[in-house]
Protein backbone atom coordinates (compact mmCIF):
# COMPACT_ATOMS: atom_id res chain seq x y z
CA UNK A 1 0.00 0.00 0.00
CA UNK A 2 1.18 3.43 -0.60
CA UNK A 3 2.79 5.93 1.83
CA UNK A 4 0.09 8.39 2.82
CA UNK A 5 -0.73 10.26 6.38
CA UNK A 6 -3.60 10.12 8.31
CA UNK A 7 -5.04 12.94 6.87
CA UNK A 8 -5.25 12.08 3.78
CA UNK A 9 -6.94 8.79 4.69
CA UNK A 10 -9.95 11.05 6.73
CA UNK A 11 -10.06 13.15 3.30
CA UNK A 12 -10.53 9.89 1.27
CA UNK A 13 -12.86 8.77 3.89
CA UNK A 14 -14.84 11.80 3.27
CA UNK A 15 -15.17 11.51 -0.42
CA UNK A 16 -15.67 8.13 -0.07
CA UNK A 17 -19.56 9.30 0.82
CA UNK A 18 -19.55 11.86 -2.12
CA UNK A 19 -17.92 13.85 -4.29
CA UNK A 20 -17.19 17.42 -3.31
CA UNK A 21 -15.04 20.97 -4.16
CA UNK A 22 -11.93 21.27 -3.11
CA UNK A 23 -13.42 24.07 -0.58
CA UNK A 24 -16.31 21.60 0.66
CA UNK A 25 -13.84 19.36 1.18
CA UNK A 26 -11.71 21.02 3.38
CA UNK A 27 -14.53 22.81 5.38
CA UNK A 28 -16.21 19.13 6.21
CA UNK A 29 -13.18 17.71 6.89
CA UNK A 30 -11.85 20.70 9.95
CA UNK A 31 -16.06 20.76 10.89
CA UNK A 32 -16.01 17.03 11.27
CA UNK A 33 -12.17 15.88 12.51
CA UNK A 34 -10.79 19.16 14.28
CA UNK A 35 -11.58 17.63 17.40
CA UNK A 36 -9.77 14.26 16.82
CA UNK A 37 -7.15 14.68 13.78
CA UNK A 38 -7.12 18.51 13.13
CA UNK A 39 -4.99 19.77 10.14
CA UNK A 40 -4.33 23.27 8.88
CA UNK A 41 -6.15 24.62 5.94
CA UNK A 42 -3.16 24.81 3.64
CA UNK A 43 -2.20 20.99 4.88
CA UNK A 44 -5.85 19.49 3.47
CA UNK A 45 -5.34 21.16 -0.06
CA UNK A 46 -1.83 19.58 -0.49
CA UNK A 47 -3.28 16.69 0.85
CA UNK A 48 -6.32 16.52 -1.72
CA UNK A 49 -3.45 17.17 -4.48
CA UNK A 50 -1.82 14.22 -3.47
CA UNK A 51 -4.91 11.74 -3.20
CA UNK A 52 -5.07 12.94 -7.07
CA UNK A 53 -1.17 11.94 -7.43
CA UNK A 54 -1.38 8.29 -6.00
CA UNK A 55 -4.89 7.80 -8.20
CA UNK A 56 -7.13 7.79 -5.35
CA UNK A 57 -9.02 10.39 -6.43
CA UNK A 58 -10.08 12.34 -9.44
CA UNK A 59 -10.59 16.21 -10.35
CA UNK A 60 -12.14 17.79 -12.65
CA UNK A 61 -13.09 21.79 -13.53
CA UNK A 62 -17.08 22.83 -13.09
CA UNK A 63 -18.28 26.10 -13.76
CA UNK A 64 -18.84 28.35 -11.21
CA UNK A 65 -20.56 31.59 -12.00
CA UNK A 66 -17.57 33.32 -13.99
CA UNK A 67 -14.92 30.86 -12.17
CA UNK A 68 -14.50 27.51 -12.67
CA UNK A 69 -13.83 24.96 -9.26
CA UNK A 70 -12.35 21.79 -8.61
CA UNK A 71 -14.80 18.61 -7.38
CA UNK A 72 -12.71 15.59 -6.53
CA UNK A 73 -14.25 12.07 -6.45
CA UNK A 74 -12.92 9.02 -5.11
CA UNK A 75 -11.61 6.06 -7.33
CA UNK A 76 -11.69 2.36 -6.91
CA UNK A 77 -8.20 2.36 -6.27
CA UNK A 78 -9.52 5.33 -3.90
CA UNK A 79 -11.73 2.68 -2.09
CA UNK A 80 -9.54 -0.11 -2.30
CA UNK A 81 -6.47 2.02 -0.25
CA UNK A 82 -9.25 3.26 2.22
CA UNK A 83 -10.05 -0.58 2.84
CA UNK A 84 -6.86 -1.49 3.35
CA UNK A 85 -6.01 1.15 5.87
CA UNK A 86 -8.63 0.49 7.75
CA UNK A 87 -7.56 -3.00 7.97
CA UNK A 88 -4.21 -2.22 9.49
CA UNK A 89 -3.18 -1.09 13.12
CA UNK A 90 -3.74 2.22 13.88
CA UNK A 91 -0.52 4.36 15.32
CA UNK A 92 -0.58 4.45 18.99
CA UNK A 93 -2.48 7.47 20.54
CA UNK A 94 -0.95 10.83 20.41
CA UNK A 95 -1.93 13.33 23.76
CA UNK A 96 -0.91 16.94 22.25
CA UNK A 97 -2.61 18.69 25.45
CA UNK A 98 -0.27 21.97 26.07
CA UNK A 99 -2.03 22.35 29.38
CA UNK A 100 -0.47 18.74 30.43
CA UNK A 101 2.88 19.72 28.21
CA UNK A 102 2.94 23.34 30.94
CA UNK A 103 1.61 20.91 33.78
CA UNK A 104 4.81 18.50 33.32
CA UNK A 105 7.43 21.58 33.50
CA UNK A 106 4.96 23.42 36.01
CA UNK A 107 7.83 23.41 38.83
CA UNK A 108 9.73 26.05 37.02
CA UNK A 109 7.49 28.15 36.46
CA UNK A 110 5.22 31.18 39.04
CA UNK A 111 2.17 29.48 41.00
CA UNK A 112 -0.20 32.26 39.30
CA UNK A 113 0.93 30.94 35.45
CA UNK A 114 0.27 27.29 36.28
CA UNK A 115 -3.33 27.68 38.20
CA UNK A 116 -4.12 30.19 34.43
CA UNK A 117 -3.03 27.38 32.68
CA UNK A 118 -5.07 24.94 34.33
CA UNK A 119 -7.92 26.67 34.35
CA UNK A 120 -7.17 27.75 30.32
CA UNK A 121 -7.02 23.80 29.53
CA UNK A 122 -10.50 23.43 31.64
CA UNK A 123 -12.17 26.12 30.00
CA UNK A 124 -11.35 25.11 26.21
CA UNK A 125 -12.41 21.60 27.19
CA UNK A 126 -15.46 22.74 28.23
CA UNK A 127 -16.35 24.88 25.20
CA UNK A 128 -14.98 22.20 22.76
CA UNK A 129 -17.29 19.83 24.57
CA UNK A 130 -20.30 22.43 24.25
CA UNK A 131 -19.39 22.46 20.67
CA UNK A 132 -19.72 18.51 20.40
CA UNK A 133 -23.07 18.27 21.85
CA UNK A 134 -23.95 21.14 20.06
CA UNK A 135 -23.56 18.37 16.91
CA UNK A 136 -25.33 15.65 18.99
CA UNK A 137 -28.30 18.25 19.09
CA UNK A 138 -28.08 18.58 15.50
CA UNK A 139 -28.66 14.84 14.80
CA UNK A 140 -31.35 14.44 17.53
CA UNK A 141 -33.51 17.37 15.92
CA UNK A 142 -36.23 16.48 14.63
CA UNK A 143 -35.68 16.15 10.68
CA UNK A 144 -31.74 15.80 11.37
CA UNK A 145 -29.75 13.03 10.51
CA UNK A 146 -31.11 10.70 12.94
CA UNK A 147 -34.62 10.77 11.42
CA UNK A 148 -33.29 11.13 8.09
CA UNK A 149 -31.80 7.51 9.20
CA UNK A 150 -34.47 6.34 10.88
CA UNK A 151 -37.20 7.32 7.93
CA UNK A 152 -34.64 6.03 5.10
CA UNK A 153 -34.28 9.37 3.66
CA UNK A 154 -31.32 11.37 2.52
CA UNK A 155 -30.68 15.32 1.86
CA UNK A 156 -29.86 18.23 3.22
CA UNK A 157 -30.24 19.34 6.96
CA UNK A 158 -29.72 23.28 7.78
CA UNK A 159 -28.16 23.92 3.83
CA UNK A 160 -25.26 20.70 4.17
CA UNK A 161 -25.75 17.05 2.65
CA UNK A 162 -25.86 14.25 5.47
CA UNK A 163 -24.78 11.03 4.94
CA UNK A 164 -26.84 9.70 7.67
CA UNK A 165 -25.85 6.08 7.03
CA UNK A 166 -22.70 6.99 8.93
CA UNK A 167 -23.91 8.31 12.29
CA UNK A 168 -23.61 4.94 14.00
CA UNK A 169 -19.60 5.07 13.74
CA UNK A 170 -19.63 8.73 13.87
CA UNK A 171 -21.52 8.72 17.23
CA UNK A 172 -19.34 6.21 18.52
CA UNK A 173 -16.37 9.00 17.60
CA UNK A 174 -18.05 11.56 19.59
CA UNK A 175 -19.07 9.51 22.72
CA UNK A 176 -15.13 8.52 23.03
CA UNK A 177 -13.97 12.13 22.51
CA UNK A 178 -16.69 14.20 24.45
CA UNK A 179 -15.54 11.46 27.63
CA UNK A 180 -11.86 12.72 27.03
CA UNK A 181 -12.89 16.26 27.19
CA UNK A 182 -15.27 16.17 30.10
CA UNK A 183 -12.17 14.57 32.28
CA UNK A 184 -9.97 17.46 30.86
CA UNK A 185 -12.15 19.56 32.20
CA UNK A 186 -13.27 17.67 35.58
CA UNK A 187 -9.19 17.43 36.05
CA UNK A 188 -7.99 20.37 35.97
CA UNK A 189 -10.45 21.97 37.40
CA UNK A 190 -9.71 20.35 40.00
CA UNK A 191 -5.93 20.33 39.86
CA UNK A 192 -6.25 24.18 40.06
CA UNK A 193 -8.03 23.98 43.09
CA UNK A 194 -5.23 21.65 44.28
CA UNK A 195 -2.17 24.20 43.05
CA UNK A 196 -3.89 27.02 45.05
CA UNK A 197 -2.34 25.53 48.29
CA UNK A 198 0.77 24.27 47.62
CA UNK A 199 3.13 26.68 49.11
CA UNK A 200 4.98 27.18 45.07
CA UNK A 201 5.26 25.06 42.39
CA UNK A 202 8.95 23.39 43.38
CA UNK A 203 8.23 23.25 47.04
CA UNK A 204 9.24 19.78 47.76
CA UNK A 205 6.99 19.89 51.22
CA UNK A 206 4.20 18.30 49.08
CA UNK A 207 5.89 15.19 49.31
CA UNK A 208 3.26 13.55 50.78
CA UNK A 209 0.34 13.98 48.30
CA UNK A 210 2.62 12.77 45.47
CA UNK A 211 3.04 9.80 47.44
CA UNK A 212 -0.86 9.39 47.87
CA UNK A 213 -1.49 10.19 44.00
CA UNK A 214 0.87 7.81 42.68
CA UNK A 215 -0.52 4.55 44.80
CA UNK A 216 -4.11 6.12 43.92
CA UNK A 217 -2.87 5.91 39.88
CA UNK A 218 -1.74 2.36 40.92
CA UNK A 219 -4.66 1.37 42.22
CA UNK A 220 -6.58 2.80 39.34
CA UNK A 221 -4.89 0.49 37.27
CA UNK A 222 -3.40 -2.89 39.03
Amino acid sequence: MSSASPTAYGLLGTLAGRSWTGYELTQQVRRSLRFIWPSSEGHLYREQKRLVDLGWATVEEEPAGQRSRKRYSITADGRDALEQWLATDPEEPHFQVEGILRTFFGNHGGHDDLRSSMQSTSASARAMLGEMLGFVDEYLEEGGPLSMLEQGVVGEFHGRPMIPERLHVVALAIDITTQMLELLDGFFVDAADEVAVWPSPDDVSITPSTRARLEAIRDRNP
